[in-house]
């Protein structure tokens, strides 16, 4: 059964370690609150730039050109073996008079083709993989198959751009990183200044029979309590700066193939809540068990 007295004791003690602690729970507040909106900048600007590099990426195709000598079975062999393999979204085969047509539709009224005496086109197989790291590896496997002439994919701007995607995402990790440890170092130390500050009530608390985890608790929820705060005052921080930027942004940049309805700020404002709460409970947790190991 539910021990109501229990129940009141414990978020008494939270109440009071906030009400006598009030500077220090408003420096750890303010710490959080600030490490969020730098997060959720960094976490904006970085999903951002990852859809931006799967619109450009995504649209990236490996054209195998055939052999004029290609055989059907040459062919059919490609194709299937295409199509069979996990890596791939999609195949499909364009005929020589197929691919001529195409490009007569995008050259229409710039270029005469009745000059030409032949069609100078091969026939081709467009292959599209699910991931647009895959296009180099799937393009070298293709180039030395039987019945393959070229095999195409733009090579330097796909090497290029998957570089850059892979070099931003590291990048943006050491950044997170250093910034969850910065803030966790903050709260650790207000925490623990906050314990050495009762250091006598906890000293009393433990002659009369109080356990470590009694003494952890109050401190454990008021530093999930500071953390979800500082959370919420940064998406507060965060909202007002997306209303007031994204529409320039989107007026400013319309040259860029990005819509900035496809972040997913729902999401986004969860995990920074549920970061928030995690540093705050974790730095209270750390401190209150040093101090507790060293009394």
């Amino acid at each position: 059964m539910l021990d109501w007295g229990r129940v009141r004791f414990f978020w008494a003690e939270v109440a009071q370690n906030f009400t006598r602690n009030i500077t220090m729970a408003l420096t750890a507040i303010g710490t959080i609150a600030i490490a969020i909106v730098l997060l959720g900048v960094f976490l904006f600007l970085r999903t951002s730039f990852n859809i931006v590099m799967q619109n450009f990426v995504g649209q990236v195709a490996v054209a195998v050109y055939l052999r004029e000598d290609a055989t059907g079975p040459q062919v059919n062999a490609l194709v299937q073996n295409a199509k069979a393999d996990p890596r791939v979204d999609s195949v499909r085969f364009v005929t020589k008079k197929q691919a001529f047509a195409n490009l007569r539709r995008t050259l229409r009224g710039q270029f005469n083709l009745n000059v030409l005496n032949n069609n100078p086109l091969p026939n081709t197989i467009v292959i599209h993989t699910r991931e647009p790291a895959d296009v180099p590896v799937i393009a070298s496997e293709l180039q030395h198959k039987p019945g393959v002439a070229v095999v195409n994919f733009g090579s330097d701007v796909t090497t290029r751009l998957l570089r850059a995607e892979a070099l931003f995402s590291a990048i943006g990790a050491g950044i997170i990183a250093l910034l969850l440890l910065s803030t966790s170092l903050i709260m650790y130390n207000t925490i623990r200044l906050t314990v050495f500050a009762r250091q006598r009530e906890i000293r009393i608390m433990q002659l009369v029979g109080a356990t470590g985890w009694a003494v952890r608790w109050p401190f454990i929820f008021e530093g999930i309590l500071s953390g979800l705060a500082g959370a919420l005052i940064g998406l507060g921080a965060l909202q007002f700066g997306y209303r007031s930027f994204a529409p320039k942004i989107i007026v400013n940049l319309p040259f860029i193939p990005f819509n900035i309805t496809q972040v997913p700020l729902h999401h986004l404002a969860l995990e920074l809540l549920l970061v928030g709460a995690l540093v705050g409970m974790l730095s209270s947790l750390f401190s209150v068990s040093r101090y507790l190991q060293t009394a």
